[in-house]
């Protein structure tokens, strides 16, 4: 990015593995990896933002060099199938009697989204001088029972294809995947360089930004940096001098107002329009349904309506957060969670 992008998360976002603050053991290994030419198959856990895909591309990008575009593919495991994804899954479930083989006349069973998605990638060969290509799939959890179906292809295509998993719950994750994984936990930024880089970016943006100050955000980011220079850049709109006000009015102006309307217009009983909203607020933020309930959570919790209908509505979230977890499909969960807060509102 240049210095013109208007947008300081895209601005500063790190363009190689030296560039990462505060991860120099795990830069370290991966830099192992790079110079030996071979790594397992890795699995990155840490919460939401804290840097996971930035470094997984990162160290794809320096591992594959010139061979990148080629031989990588990143995937999100909990975004639904298209219908043109969904069709194309169906016509290739059925062999057709007129083929050569013992699969002649029978169905396919792999799961669709492995079949789709994942299946057609592992499967081609390495473009270029590379030992492999790499596969990256961000909110692995969100496959629930298909993950036996990957792990097969993990075994039958390592050799061809490195898979590099992300997820925010390792609790979501089964055992024979994690034992074939080498496990790498990402913690929270820690405190020193969080203040370093927000100190470094202050002074190239001319913004007035003391130690406490820095402290205030690194508490309410818990670490996470990209969400940290967003607050910054919202805070330094009126003013350079950046005080503890400002900082508390730009995280108030940071909760997603799209989420709150959402819920209220579901509360009338329109969910045809509901649907629509909450598949635009996946699309243009990026949750996954776990970030999605998450913030339907917060917003839930300050609506003026009383203790008890505040209980129900987050026994309900509670409910299609775990379903959405070892579902297929999250649209399907999100869907009944929507159609669920239609039917509360009935009797608001």
């Amino acid at each position: 990015m240049t210095e013109e992008n208007p947008i300081w998360r895209l601005k500063y976002l790190p363009k190689a593995l030296d560039e990462i603050y505060g991860r120099e053991l795990l830069i370290s290994r991966l830099k192992e990896f790079i110079k030996s030419k071979n790594f397992p198959h890795l699995l990155f856990v840490g919460s939401s933002g804290i840097g996971k895909t930035t470094i997984a591309n990162l160290f794809s990008k320096e591992f594959l060099g010139d061979y990148f575009d080629a031989n990588l593919k990143l995937v999100y495991a909990d975004l639904p199938l298209t219908q043109e994804e969904r069709s194309q899954a169906k016509s290739e479930s059925y062999i057709s009697t007129n083929k050569i083989g013992s699969m002649a006349g029978k169905s396919i069973t792999t799961p669709v989204f492995i079949q789709v998605k994942i299946k057609p990638f592992v499967q081609l060969k390495v473009l270029g001088d590379v030992p492999f290509k790499i596969l990256i799939v961000k909110n692995f959890e969100a496959l629930g029972s298909n993950q036996q179906g990957f792990r097969r292809l993990m075994e039958i295509y390592g050799n061809n294809c490195r898979m590099i998993l992300l997820t925010t719950k390792i609790s979501g994750i089964i055992d024979p995947i994690i034992s074939r994984c080498q496990l790498f936990l990402i913690p929270p930024l820690k405190y020193n360089k969080f203040e370093e880089l927000i100190l470094k970016i202050s002074k190239k943006e001319s913004i007035d930004v003391n130690i406490d100050i820095i402290k205030i955000i690194y508490r309410i980011t818990e670490g996470r940096i990209s969400k940290a220079i967003d607050i910054l850049q919202l805070s330094s709109i009126n003013s350079n001098i950046i005080d503890e006000k400002i900082i508390f009015e730009s995280v108030k102006k940071f909760k997603n107002e799209d989420i709150e309307k959402l819920i209220l217009n579901s509360f009338k009983g329109d969910f045809k329009k509901s649907r629509i909203m909450f598949r635009e607020i996946l699309s243009n933020y990026k949750y996954n349904a776990n970030e999605l309930f998450q913030k339907m959570l917060e917003v839930i919790i300050d609506l003026p309506i009383s203790r008890f209908e505040k209980c129900k509505l987050i026994n309900l979230i509670g409910d299609a957060d775990f379903r959405a977890l070892d579902g297929i499909d999250s649209d399907i969960q999100i869907s009944a969670f929507i159609s669920k807060l239609n039917a509360f509102g009935e009797y608001m």
